[in-house]
């Protein structure tokens, strides 16, 4: 550009002070691809969610999620037919 455009490099005393150099269409178009593919980008991206929608809610509070998280590696095996049972209804007596 400075070999094509004497005044690349302008001072305050130019003609041509404030007026834009012309800029090659392929400048332009590798601008706007660039930009297009960061776009791409970023809607591809997608953050790792903590929490799941669709899980069932059984805590209070983070401290009591963390509680009952441990509490199930220990005892699920033991109370997962309850938990069943419980869950139709048969648990309880008539």
């Amino acid at each position: 550009m400075k070999e094509k455009d004497p005044e690349f490099y302008r001072d305050a005393s130019s003609l041509q002070y404030g007026k834009a150099p012309k800029i090659p269409d392929e400048n332009i178009d590798r601008m706007v691809k660039e930009l297009e593919d960061r776009d791409l980008k970023r809607k591809a991206f997608s953050r790792r969610r903590r929490f799941h929608e669709e899980k069932d809610i059984d805590s209070i509070n983070d401290r009591n999620e963390h509680f009952n998280k441990k509490i199930e590696r220990a005892f699920g095996k033991y109370t997962l037919e309850i938990k069943n049972n419980l869950e139709r209804g048969t648990a309880l007596p008539d």
